[in-house]
């Protein structure tokens, strides 16, 4: 069983591994940096903790209609070799559900373009589809 954070976003839900997720946040209140790249919403001053804020949904190639007036997100752990904390705005929470890892289906070959490197995997929910992304590979290097 895989344990998976699920949230909603540019209008599809879309799961992590909850053992990336650090916490999540409601109510951000972060300061834009005027020349960043355009999927870096800004910096958010956690406890005294610096964390860069990303618009996933740019970063995946949805542009931006992923961009509301969401103020919760979701904070990761400090990826390997690397001290920076950094975090995305969602749209709305979902639950934690366990996944049994049998029902993880590759994403499907046609999907094509940026947002597609991105998914892990595919889950056929009762009424939806959970896309399962790969936090490895979205945050590298950014």
């Amino acid at each position: 069983m895989a344990k998976v954070l699920t949230f909603h976003l540019c209008g599809s839900l879309f799961g992590l591994d909850i053992t990336l997720v650090k916490e999540i946040n409601r109510n951000v209140e972060y300061t834009p940096i005027p020349g960043a790249k355009p999927y870096i919403i800004g910096l958010f001053n956690m406890r005294g903790q610096v964390v860069t804020l990303f618009d996933l949904g740019i970063l995946m190639g949805y542009g931006n209609e992923s961009r509301q007036d969401s103020s919760s997100c979701i904070i990761l752990k400090a990826f390997r070799n690397d001290s920076d904390q950094i975090g995305f705005l969602i749209e709305k929470k979902g639950d934690v559900a366990d996944i049994d890892e049998e029902l993880f289906e590759p994403p499907p070959s046609n999907v094509g373009g940026i947002d597609s490197e991105f998914i892990s995997g595919v889950v056929k929910l009762k009424d939806e589809l959970l896309i399962i992304l790969n936090a490895d590979r979205i945050f590298e290097g950014s």
